[in-house]
């Protein structure tokens, strides 16, 4: 007589509810498919934890590796991150909620029209894009709350769904301001429970009695790295040295070497000083280098007599200039109706 195996009830169970759990994964990836892919960050203004992942600031954990991923819940300010949390998103990245007047390098930010720029490693269907600004008179040794903020924001992009660019820019008036602000910049995910939140450290200059350093110059060029020094300035605790209006380091020494550069390549250098409070000076002069090695060309000497129309190229001081439009006598620097070329 043949014998019939009973099956074995705990593994039924067993493979039940492992089936179960499969079907609950692949529903919440029916109903939530951006969470697991729509990530990005702000990259003008550089966002605190971007200018981690550039070593401009330091001791940032988690953010050093993937600024892109500052996720909390949407619907600031009544919903969102909680106080103390904010630049964390959430306590996604705790270090960046450690807040001082110096802790975090600065970006230059002018009021006015100004371009925000986000990089988005998948461009969802979006909700908004909104920024807010710290108040006038507010803590910047003290925790980000929402009492930090203008809870009204500045500048709101409605896109109702729609899908922006992987690289999107929003044109906002940012309001005045002096000194060090927080600029919180929300991008909202539509069809999703998701934000992606980032803060960026901004310098409206304006706050610090401290005059712009003076006598700034390349002592030194490599294939790779270039060599700055400058004049003290009294009462300055730190000087934070930008390399094309992007912060790149901070010293308390009157000189700073940036390294990781491109070979053959023309940089634009400014220096600030911060006082004890963290507020920054107006910018130094500016001063372009040239990278040494790589192929170059040169033009024929700028000479301020002659008369440039916009295309005409020459050389300055080493560095491949050409002119935007009709000039004459105006001296070269990359800043101005010159602009710096190969």
């Amino acid at each position: 007589m043949m014998n019939l195996a009973l099956p074995n009830h705990a593994l039924l169970h067993k493979l039940v509810a492992a089936c179960g759990m499969l079907l609950m994964l692949a529903l919440l990836m029916v109903l939530f498919p951006e969470t697991s892919s729509a990530h990005g960050y702000l990259d003008v203004p550089a966002s605190r934890g971007l200018l981690c992942k550039n070593n401009v600031n330091t001791d940032c954990g988690g953010a050093s590796y993937e600024p892109q991923s500052a996720e909390a819940g949407k619907g600031f300010p009544n919903g969102g991150p909680g106080d103390g949390h904010i630049a964390s998103a959430g306590n996604t990245f705790p270090k960046l909620d450690e807040q001082t007047s110096t802790r975090w390098s600065k970006v230059p930010m002018k009021a006015g029209p100004q371009a925000f720029k986000w990089q988005l490693n998948a461009a969802h269907a979006t909700t908004t894009f909104k920024y807010f600004i710290t108040k006038p008179g507010w803590n910047p040794n003290a925790p980000l709350t929402r009492a930090s903020f203008d809870l009204t924001p500045f500048c709101q992009v409605d896109l109702n769904g729609a899908s922006p660019s992987n690289y999107y820019t929003t044109n906002c008036n940012v309001p005045e301001r002096t000194g060090y602000q927080v600029i919180l910049a929300i991008w909202e995910v539509s069809g999703a429970p998701t934000a992606y939140v980032n803060v960026a450290d901004v310098d409206f200059g304006g706050g610090s009695a401290l005059p712009a350093p003076t006598n700034l110059a390349s002592t030194a060029v490599t294939d790779n790295s270039v060599s700055l020094s400058w004049a003290s300035i009294a009462g300055a605790a730190s000087y934070q040295v930008y390399r094309d209006n992007v912060a790149v380091g901070t010293t308390t020494s009157t000189s700073y070497t940036n390294t990781g550069l491109s070979s053959g390549t023309s940089y634009s250098f400014t220096v600030t000083a911060i006082d004890s409070s963290g507020k920054a000076s107006p910018s130094s002069s500016v001063v372009t280098v040239k990278t040494t090695g790589g192929s170059t060309t040169t033009y024929p000497a700028w000479s301020a007599t002659t008369v440039y129309v916009g295309g005409n190229k020459v050389s300055y001081n080493g560095v491949n200039y050409e002119a935007k439009w009709w000039t004459q006598g105006e001296t070269p620097t990359g800043t101005n109706v010159w602009k710096v070329i190969p």
